[in-house]
């Protein structure tokens, strides 16, 4: 009896996959390293200048630090998706203390740190970029503050570009729509896929005029931002690492009322800002372009060289993992579409734990399209947690200090007290019961007519009528909302504003991070896959799901189409209209479920 063939995990397929993609965005980045390192040299010889094996070559490796980390932070905050929340404030309060934060700060001033080491080593001695100015014999060494200033223009560019980098989530797996094959654009355009190369090509030219706008506006604003912010702590510290290096600095070194900002010294901020900024996006770029290739190996699926690919295939569609389930929904579609001898392989695969491979897969992907339906329809229920917490809790009552309920004939009249202890029980309860009878007429009001009257009269002899209707709570109200109005259509207001687009995302598609991607690999999978079942399944499992697919996808599509209708509109939302209630994420999950319909 033959030995079961073990299934591997997708993620054992996709993990070597991944490290393919990151070397050949590895080998561009340390491509423009190599080229900045004998842009920043400072040997103008035809040969060692650009010479690998000399000076050039070891500041490539060492300027190859500053992508490497980029590249350690990219993997570890990778995901597909965009983030779900209903409005840049709730963003920002849900990210701004996380972890990725602080990981992103951490690698892009780690990496400016190392690139300002590097380019004061590379630059010549007359760029006066030394830590210490050695004077005349007779003088003492003094501390030069052109370096100081330049390794603060270098770590406020990270901090720069840390903000650039979680607000336009760069994380982010950034898929086109004709990679998603949702006929959003039309079917009938050709669904190419664009090499690296000509991605670049069309980039670049952009990418130079920001950075060119950026770098030379932080030159220019550099030195102000210096003087007023970090000044006095950057001097104060390198005086301090300094004399920790035993050089001979006087204890009363102080500041020079005149800054150290020579034209030449802004200058070289604003080309060398431009090249570690060159370094930081273009790594980045070179990242997205070979990470959001499809998953394809060789021109095969990445699960094509296993002993069990529909296993590996079914085990990252059930997986926990988002990046692998996303990965195993794209080859999916892939398969579904282009390769046949898979789709082959698939429907004559019955015979497997669990099901056959047509059941798990059609299983997997009618879950994830249903996961729509149930987000929908649990919006605005309380959460589990909430329905715990609102379950009536098992009061244990206090001890008893009063005597017990009589029992027999209690309408009799008791008996007299007998005991002094009685005789105060009985007198405390006529006086509780009276004032329970007879409540005085006070009690409603706290204030007596007679103070009533004298407020009255007072408030009518120092405001007039118009003051006294200002000051009435539904005018009040009226102009809280006139002026929250004016804020909320101002530029101040828009991180406030609960956008329809946005509820409907964080709603629909799930959180932390929508799963647009994964609905509609799911429908074009099934889609493609119940449409070549007619010539390719030979034992006809595929016709008996048809009517479940289709019944799925029409609830699917109703029930998006009446959510859409019927959601109301967020009181922040004051920019809205009627023609917004058709995004653009539902339209592309509509177009797929028609084309599926009308393919079915």
């Amino acid at each position: 009896m033959p030995a079961p063939i073990r299934t591997r995990p997708y993620r054992e397929l996709l993990t070597p996959s991944l490290h393919r993609r990151f070397t050949q965005a590895a080998g561009v980045s340390l491509l423009l390293c190599y080229i900045e390192s004998i842009l920043i040299g400072d040997s103008w010889s035809l040969i060692w200048s650009w010479f690998p094996l000399g000076k050039a070559g070891i500041r490539t490796l060492l300027l190859f630090l500053c992508p490497l980390l980029v590249f350690v932070l990219r993997v570890a905050l990778l995901h597909f998706g965009s983030r779900s929340t209903v409005s840049p404030f709730q963003t920002l309060r849900r990210y701004l203390v996380a972890k990725d934060v602080f990981e992103a700060l951490f690698c892009y001033v780690l990496s400016a740190w190392i690139f300002t080491q590097i380019y004061i080593w590379s630059v010549p001695d007359s760029a006066n970029l030394n830590w210490i100015i050695q004077g005349r014999s007779w003088e003492r060494q003094r501390l030069n503050e052109r370096p100081i200033y330049l390794r603060s223009h270098y770590l406020m560019l990270g901090l720069l570009q840390t903000i650039l980098h979680l607000y336009f989530d760069y994380d982010k797996i950034q898929r086109s729509l004709n990679q998603m094959g949702s006929g959003f654009p039309p079917k009938d355009l050709p669904n190419t896929v664009v090499k690296p190369v000509e991605q670049f090509k069309s980039q670049l030219p952009n990418i130079a005029r920001q950075l060119g706008i950026i770098s030379v506006s932080a030159s220019l604003l550099g030195p102000f931002i210096y003087s007023f912010t970090v000044r006095n702590l950057a001097w104060r510290t390198s005086l301090f690492w300094a004399r920790f290096f035993r050089y001979d600095i006087p204890h009363a070194t102080e500041l020079s009322i005149l800054p150290p900002y020579h034209y030449s010294l802004i200058f070289r901020s604003a080309v060398s800002g431009f090249l570690l900024l060159s370094l930081w996006r273009l790594s980045n770029l070179a990242f997205d372009i070979y990470v959001a290739q499809e998953p394809l190996k060789r021109g095969q699926p990445i699960s094509q060289d296993t002993r069990d690919p529909n296993g590996v295939l079914i085990n990252g569609l059930q997986s926990k993992k988002s990046l692998v389930k996303n990965f195993a929904y794209w080859e999916l579609a892939q398969i579904s579409g282009k390769f046949s001898e898979r789709r082959v392989l698939i429907f004559r695969d019955i015979d497997r734990a669990g099901g056959s491979t047509w059941g798990q897969i059609s299983s997997a992907c009618l879950q994830t399209i249903q996961g729509v339906n149930a987000r929908i329809n649990g919006y605005g229920q309380p959460s589990p947690q909430q329905q715990a917490q609102s379950r009536p809790q098992e009061v244990q009552s206090l001890p008893r200090i009063g005597t017990p309920l009589k029992e027999g004939q209690v309408m009799m009249n008791p008996p007299p007290p007998s005991s002094r202890r009685e005789m105060v029980e009985t007198k405390v309860g006529s006086f509780a019961k009276s004032i329970g009878n007879n409540p005085p007429s006070s009690y409603g009001n706290p204030l007596s007519p007679k103070t009533q009257q004298y407020l009255e009269a007072a408030r009518n002899k120092l405001l007039t009528p118009e003051q006294q209707q200002a000051i009435t709570p539904a005018h009040v109200q009226s102009q809280y909302n006139t002026y929250m109005t004016r804020f909320l259509q101002s530029r101040f207001g828009q991180p406030f504003r609960q956008t329809f687009a946005r509820r409907v995302q964080s709603i629909v598609f799930g959180q932390p991070y929508s799963e647009l991607t994964l609905i509609v690999d799911a429908v074009e999978s099934l889609t493609n896959l119940a449409t070549a079942s007619i010539k390719e399944d030979a034992y006809g499992k595929v016709a008996k799901d048809i009517p479940l697919i289709l019944r799925t996808y029409i609830i699917t599509y109703q029930t998006m189409e009446r959510f859409t209708a019927t959601l109301p509109v967020h009181w922040t939302d004051v920019h809205f209209s009627e023609d917004q209630r058709r995004t653009e994420d539902v339209l592309i999950v509509l177009s797929a479920l028609r084309n599926g319909l009308q393919e079915l």
